[in-house]
């Protein structure tokens, strides 16, 4: 059965600005794109073939892949005076009418972060356009991009039971590298935050050692697993991986 996550935008926003969350399969980095299947030093793995790269590895692919991610609405130039104040800084007359009309970025108050390990970095906060909502029993947890440590701001991680929240949901962010002034750009359509839809299951842990059934279980596996080298290579993919689906 096919579940439905909702986006529903909170003011009309001029064709420009419309920029909507997209699966995040559709967001994969250029880097990632970019790269090869192999190391391309001739390094070796234990079995003598040539090395992977993450390109082939698929919980790496999945991560990144995983859910919707909120994308920028607006071109955002960040900067600090000397009054450390955060700034704005506008291209033109209509980025400045448009970043006006939704100003997507504020100060987060330091002192509710204060005791942790960023409280010396600036904490800002972006200004979501969109009320996001999910089927009953069903909750959205909301990360930095995944796997993309290129991103010159980190998101704030958050879980919303945003099937009965019905406001807005913001995102308090860190840029490690803004200091009084500095600048930093970032465009509008950029990757900000990954939203994962996780059903709300109660669970329990059962912490024991391999035993009886599971030992012989998971020996079988690795066994099939590292029989031949070609069988080690994609096996996750070919036996285990299930393909996830967000449109």
């Amino acid at each position: 059965m096919t579940q439905e996550l909702k986006f529903e935008l909170i003011k009309p926003f001029p064709d420009q600005m419309m920029i909507p969350p997209q699966p995040s399969r559709k967001l994969i980095p250029n880097w990632f794109k970019k790269m090869g299947p192999y190391t391309t030093g001739g390094e070796k793995d234990e079995f003598g073939k040539k090395m992977e790269t993450v390109k082939k590895c698929i919980p790496f692919l999945d991560a990144m892949s995983a859910g919707y991610t909120l994308l920028t609405h607006i071109d955002m130039q960040i900067t600090i005076n000397e009054q450390n104040e955060i700034k704005l800084i506008y291209l033109d007359e209509k980025h400045k009418i448009d970043t006006e009309y939704f100003n997507p970025i504020e100060n987060h108050p330091k002192p509710q972060v204060k005791g942790s390990p960023f409280e010396d970095f600036r904490i800002l906060k972006y200004l979501s356009p969109w009320r996001i909502k999910t089927p009953p029993g069903y909750s959205v947890l909301f990360l930095p991009p995944m796997n993309q440590f290129e991103l010159s701001y980190i998101p704030i991680c958050g879980w919303v039971d945003s099937d009965i929240y019905e406001g807005i949901v913001n995102f308090p962010f860190i840029m490690p590298s803004l200091q009084v002034g500095t600048q930093i750009n970032v465009p509008a359509g950029s990757p900000f935050i990954q939203m994962i839809p996780i059903k709300r299951d109660e669970w329990s842990a059962d912490i024991n050692m391999l035993t009886g059934q599971s030992e012989a279980i998971h020996k079988a596996e690795r066994n099939r697993m590292n029989s031949t080298p070609e069988n080690r290579e994609d096996f996750y993919r070919d036996n285990t991986w299930e393909k996830k689906k967000y449109r």
